[in-house]
Order: C-alpha cells, then sequence, then structure tokens
C-alpha cells in the first residue's frame, strides 16, 4: 500500500470516528446487525420467536471469518467495502450500489481483498459466493421496503444510514419504538392528575414554582442553528426538543421524592417525557453531522431533508409536538396548583 493510500485510508477512518465515535468497521458491523436483524424478523413469519434487537448494541464483535460466520458479519463487510472502495462513509453507501457490488459476477470473498484491521486480527476464513448473494437478497427486501416508503424521487436515492434511521423509527418493528415512550409519558401526567384529584397527593408549593418556571413554547436561550443556512426544517425541530429533553430532566431532578427517595408524580412525569424528547437524539445528531459535511450548501434542503430523513422519523418528530402541547398543559395546571 502506498503512502499516498495510508494517508487516505487514515483519512476516511478520522471521518467515521468524527461523525459517530467509532471506526468503519464498527459502523458497518453495527447498522448491519440491525439490517439483518429486521430481514431475519420480516421472513421468520408469524408467531416465529422475535431475534434480538440490536438497535442499542454498543460493542460490535470483532473475530469472525468471512462466508462461515453469521449474516451479520459478512452484511458489515460488503458495507465496509464498499464504502472502503468509493472513499465514502459507511452511511453514505448507497442500498441499490451494495446489491449491484452482491451481485457482480466473480464476486468471491476472499483474505486477500481490503479488511479491516479488526477482521485482519480476529482471523479470515475464505468465504463464498453463496455467502455474498445471500446478502444481496437481503439487502434487495431492504430496497424493496425503503421504496414503497419513500417518495418517488428519492426511493433510489437510500443510503445505509437512512435506511437504519428508518427502521429505528418504525413503529411496529422496534419492541421499545417512540409511541411506547409517548404513551408511558402520557399515562405518568395522567397518573399525577389523578392523583392529585383524588387528594392522594397534592403539588407543593417547589412543584408549583418549577412547573411554572417551565417554558416549552420558547426557544431554548443557547439555541443555535445548524451550519450554514438556510438549514432544512427537521434538524431543527429536533433540536428544539433536545434541549426540551435536557430542561425537563433538569426539573425532574429538582423535585424531591415523596418519601426521599420515590420519585414524585410530577418527577416521574417529567423525567419520563424527557426520555420520550430525547429519542430523537441519535437521529438528529446523525443528520447534523450530514449536514455539516456537505461540501457546499444543497441547492434545495427540502428535497436533501427528504433523502436523509425517512418518512418515519418525520412522523417521530410531529407526533413528538404533539406531546409537547400536552406537557405544556400539564404544567399549567401543576403551577396553578
Amino acid at each position: 500500500m502506498s503512502d499516498d493510500e495510508d494517508v487516505d485510508g487514515a483519512r476516511w477512518e478520522s471521518a467515521h470516528r468524527a461523525v459517530y465515535g467509532c471506526g468503519a468497521w464498527e459502523r458497518a458491523r453495527l447498522q448491519a446487525d440491525v439490517l439483518v436483524a429486521w430481514h431475519t424478523e420480516r421472513t421468520a413469519g408469524f408467531g416465529a420467536p422475535v431475534p434480538d434487537r440490536p438497535l442499542v448494541r454498543t460493542a460490535p464483535r470483532v473475530k469472525w471469518p468471512w462466508g462461515s460466520g453469521s449474516d451479520e458479519n459478512t452484511t458489515g463487510l460488503v458495507l465496509w467495502r464498499l464504502a472502503h472502495e468509493t472513499g465514502v462513509l459507511v452511511d453514505q453507501v448507497l442500498l441499490t450500489d451494495a446489491v449491484r457490488y452482491c451481485e457482480e459476477p466473480g464476486i468471491v470473498p476472499s483474505a486477500a481483498g481490503p479488511l479491516p484491521d479488526q477482521a485482519r486480527r480476529g482471523g479470515i476464513a475464505v468465504g463464498s459466493p453463496e455467502s455474498v448473494a445471500a446478502i444481496g437478497r437481503i439487502l434487495r427486501a431492504h430496497v424493496a421496503d425503503g421504496s414503497a416508503q419513500s417518495p418517488p424521487r428519492t426511493a433510489g436515492r437510500m443510503t445505509v444510514g437512512g435506511r437504519v434511521r428508518e427502521l429505528r423509527a418504525t413503529p411496529d418493528w422496534d419492541g421499545g419504538d417512540w409511541p411506547a415512550a409517548l404513551a408511558l409519558a402520557r399515562r405518568a401526567m395522567r397518573r399525577a392528575d389523578d392523583l392529585r384529584d383524588q387528594g392522594t397527593w397534592q403539588p407543593t408549593a417547589w412543584e408549583r414554582a418549577i412547573a411554572g418556571r417551565i417554558r416549552l413554547d420558547r426557544e431554548p436561550a443557547d439555541e443555535t442553528a445548524l451550519p450554514r443556512p438556510p438549514a432544512p426544517d427537521w434538524p431543527a425541530r429536533a433540536r428544539r426538543l433536545l434541549h426540551l429533553a435536557l430542561a425537563l430532566s433538569t426539573a425532574a431532578g429538582s423535585l424531591p421524592g415523596e418519601d426521599g427517595s420515590t420519585p414524585s408524580p410530577p418527577a416521574t412525569a417529567l423525567s419520563v417525557t424527557a426520555d420520550a424528547f430525547a429519542l430523537l437524539r441519535a437521529g438528529t445528531e446523525e443528520i447534523e453531522h450530514l449536514w455539516a459535511a456537505e461540501s457546499r450548501v444543497p441547492a434545495d434542503p427540502g428535497t436533501w431533508e427528504l433523502c436523509h430523513v425517512p418518512a418515519a422519523l418525520r412522523t417521530q418528530i410531529e407526533e413528538t409536538e404533539h406531546l409537547v402541547r400536552a406537557a405544556e398543559a400539564f404544567l399549567w395546571v401543576l403551577a396553578c396548583g
């Protein structure tokens, strides 16, 4: 490998660490885990056991034989190699390109090709065309499903990162999805209201004061716009919710428990509402990094947003904004005592 190739490879790895906080191989494995888990669950059939969904895995495995191990390992290497060969981030690989890569005549996995350092240290076994063909079928299913969910003008531009963001925001796929978090927040607010109405609990002067100081209808004082306006609409809206999550979490932490340890009803309500808002953090930060990485401002930020923010994620922010209004009403009643 030439010195120039070493430098380019180091820059490519550094770019992944700057955007995702991990190397290219770790990112490829994490994204591959999600893609394969969705396909496994989709093809298992009704009544089959639900596999472990690795949406929050933080320690990807690194020892694996390519082609003789799991679909996740082979998918990860396909994504890593395609990103490495084209010089883009793993998340920026187009799913259609990944499918074509798997279907190219003569593709035979081999330890002689480019490999992540972690994989080399783990030992590599020679794979087979059949193993790559199986991965092609998984990726093709994602292309078909993603195209059905996306506007026609953006369907063919779905990236690995965009698809994973879509899956993480799809309510009927992940058991710990955002609708459950929104419902939990609403239940916690109703419980506090019911306890107050029944006389079981009455807000203290401190709780009323805290509720009166929280203004969810205002832009946070430290709100900063995304670099290089005009920015697309979605990240700014999501960033506002993340600021509100911090405000609610801080307020919940300042409220004493009923017996010194158990959170009071309003503390619980504010805490779980903050958690529901915070579910937007991963997708928001990824999209902000992608926007900042653009070499020049896209001519049409709206189209850029359609390509990078899946429909399911846009629905998530809309429903989360509805929760803001419910929280405003809860805080107003609480402040009034």
